[in-house]
């Protein structure tokens, strides 16, 4: 049975992208991709490209993995190199995807879908490699580090959904400066080490604080601290633009399509999103026995996150209504309870869940994109030769 129903097709072939909240970074960098997507041949379609970028983001997840496992060894420091090289790639390939697609006439509603979707994944490789850097270790502080970055990016998406405008930035802070500056930690660390994250504040300053900054407080926890708390303000201006300001549901007939829109639909949405969230907390909150169990607890919701804000791009482009799919969070719920109830050994809940969500995602992802092209007449991987 198709994914796709002809309907949703008919949606995503006239789907418009608008983007909004581009900061100066932004404008500073365009000659420097105008340039850089000229030297490519005409024959690279711009898929390859995001892929290439997300596949670097994908070597430095292996490579951390093998040496960091509980996000608290010590690392060779090309290790940490690497995961920057690896985000600094991918900063610029995803930045000029697009710009090719235009150059070779092959922009089309996949290539955004494509690059969005990889996006999704990336986020999760992105926390990943975070927590390889600073050392954080299997604890509460990786749940909010992890929370604060994927929890705003997928209500960036929410809130494209319903309002029809992806916004990147407040025109000062942006996707861009945020990327930057997760590069610049791998490349601090690898130039220091990661022994200045488990400094404590107060040591740091050589300063007396008070409690709880005194002697409890380590450098990374700060660090997360921070990233928590521009989280908090990102996710208050979305929820303010789509509950105080009504933004959704005032979007144009032709652009809602067969959307669910208004400040119900909205808080809807925004419940099952949440929801998701709320038990990948849960499932790493979990005692698991062996790191390899937790590891593989971690990259499963991984892509289980990918998967939901994939689906909801898809609705958004399509112009559908939106629903989370809901087999991953049966999955989620069995594999919480197994572990308080103890009916199934461990390490077979634990990986068979990662297993199942990666069969699963390849498979959905890759029927998606089969129907795509399809119905659009293209390829994903490779420009179709003009038959003009």
């Amino acid at each position: 049975m198709p994914i796709l129903s002809e309907r949703a097709l008919s949606g995503l072939r006239a789907y418009k992208y608008v983007s909004a909240g581009y900061t100066l970074l932004d404008d500073i960098h365009q000659p420097f991709w105008n340039w850089f997507v000229e030297i490519l041949p005409r024959w690279l379609a711009p898929n390859l490209i995001t892929l290439t970028g997300v596949s670097g983001l994908v070597l430095a997840y292996f490579v951390s993995l093998y040496y960091v496992p509980t996000f608290s060894e010590i690392a060779p420091r090309w290790v940490y190199f690497l995961n920057g090289a690896a985000g600094l790639i991918y900063l610029h390939l995803d930045c000029i995807d697009g710009k090719q697609a235009r150059r070779t006439k092959s922009s089309s509603p996949l290539g955004q879908l494509f690059d969005h979707g990889c996006d999704a994944l990336s986020v999760h490789l992105a926390v990943t490699s975070i927590g390889t850097s600073i050392g954080v270790g299997f604890t509460k502080w990786t749940v909010l580090g992890v929370m604060s970055i994927m929890g705003p990016w997928l209500l960036a998406h929410w809130e494209e959904y319903h309002s029809g405008i992806m916004l990147y930035g407040n025109g000062y802070w942006g996707v861009t400066e945020a990327n930057y500056l997760m590069v610049l930690l791998h490349f601090f660390t690898a130039a220091v080490g990661p022994a200045v994250w488990q400094v404590t504040i107060s040591k740091l300053l050589h300063l007396s604080l008070p409690w709880p900054l005194h002697d409890g407080l380590l450098v990374k926890h700060a660090l997360l601290v921070i990233v928590a708390c521009f989280a908090v303000e990102q996710a208050s201006g979305q929820s303010w633009r789509m509950f105080v300001t009504g933004v959704s549901g005032k979007m144009p007939a032709d652009e809602r399509g067969h959307k669910q829109l208004g400040r119900g639909p909205a808080a809807s949405h925004m419940f099952q999103l949440a929801l998701v969230l709320i038990l990948g907390v849960l499932v790493m909150a979990e005692p698991w026995p062996t790191t390899n169990q937790w590891r593989a607890v971690f990259g499963g919701f991984g892509i289980v996150y990918a998967l939901q804000a994939t689906k909801l791009i898809m609705d958004h482009m399509c112009k559908e209504p939106f629903e989370i799919l809901w087999w991953p969070v049966v999955a989620l719920v069995l594999l919480l309870a197994n572990s308080r109830a103890q009916l199934l050994d461990s390490a077979i809940t634990s990986w068979g869940f990662a297993a199942v969500m990666i069969v699963g995602y390849l498979y959905y992802i890759t029927a998606v994109i089969n129907e795509i092209c399809g119905f659009l007449g293209i390829r994903c991987l490779t420009i179709k030769p003009s038959t003009e």
